[in-house]
């Protein structure tokens, strides 16, 4: 079997050589959990659990008893499918408008007031079944994006850009769990509603497009210099070295999917890097980027075989 493997991939450099591509692949993920938190002033409703619901959004309303009434709202998606380092080239967000979702001066006619919103990374783990305002988990401004005040009652926020908040929950999966939407002034009377994961028509619900990979191929970029990986085809686990390396460079190591299996930097004169033992069998592409300006100088195609 293992001397199998080898011809095949063998044959397949000896065919393809340098031009093996990586094409970009795109992801639509819809949101596996989600969650209203609220409370209303007065009644002990901060220490409420309301699940997920057929909105998602944020308000700020007079409460019946005086004061008021506030809500956010989290949601998460699966991203466990990404390597820890894979490079995100977009990440887009698509909610959909909700219009009035219930009663109340906000509630009941839906977007109102000075409605901006910020949309942060949620940095600790909750429970759409057990959380409340109460608990409510912690969240980072960092990279935070902004949700513009609307102009509708009812209004689509389609093609939001989150690549930045998406990186960041993909190069650090312990310490992301989702986004927070929350006004960026919660005084009464504003609200910024979408349709939830409970909303009946499936199609409104949020929807999160991931596109990454390289399209990048020595055939395309002819001034680019094979690198001399060395032994090729290795084992995982294996100790690689590149020859002949003139300056500082970062490279990357892509599967067929054009998920970054490993990046790190590496000095001139500092050549080699260990083939990562969890990885599947297969044709890798290297690409290694000048790390005084970017540019992608070197490129090789590195077939891993299994244990030996």
């Amino acid at each position: 079997m293992m001397r199998t493997f080898y011809h095949l991939f063998s044959s397949i450099l000896a065919i393809c050589g340098p031009s093996i591509s990586f094409g970009q692949t795109i992801d639509q993920l819809s949101s596996t959990h989600d969650a209203v938190l609220g409370y209303h002033q007065g009644y002990s409703s901060a220490n409420s659990n309301y699940n997920y619901a057929d909105w998602f959004g944020a308000m700020s309303q007079p409460g019946n008893l005086g004061g008021e009434n506030n809500s956010r709202s989290l949601i998460a998606f699966d991203l466990s499918a990404y390597i820890p380092g894979t490079v995100i080239n977009q990440a887009t967000l698509d909610l959909y408008g909700r219009g009035a979702v219930g009663a109340g001066t906000v509630a009941s006619v839906g977007n109102v007031g000075n409605n901006t919103c910020w949309l942060e990374r949620v940095t600790s783990p909750w429970n759409d079944n057990t959380v409340t305002w109460n608990t409510s988990p912690t969240a980072t401004s960092v990279n935070a994006v902004v949700l513009t005040s609307s102009s509708a009652s009812s209004q689509d926020y389609l093609g939001v850009d989150v690549t930045q908040l998406v990186q960041d929950m993909i190069n650090d999966p312990d310490g992301s769990f989702g986004f927070l939407i929350r006004l960026q002034i919660e005084d009464p009377s504003r609200g910024l509603f979408f349709c939830g994961r409970g909303f009946t028509d499936a199609s409104k619900r949020p929807r999160l497009t991931i596109k990454y990979g390289t399209d990048i191929s020595v055939s395309e970029r002819p001034s680019l210099v094979m690198l001399d990986a060395r032994p090729n085809p290795c084992s995982r686990g294996a100790l690689v070295d590149f020859m002949d390396l003139q300056e500082d460079l970062t490279f990357e190591m892509v599967d067929g999917l054009g998920r970054v299996v490993i990046q790190e930097g590496l000095l001139h004169g500092g050549t080699s890097f260990m083939v990562p033992i969890t990885i599947p069998e297969g044709v890798y592409h290297i690409r290694a980027r000048s790390r005084a300006d970017g540019r992608s100088l070197y490129s090789a195609s590195l077939v891993v075989l299994g244990d030996q």
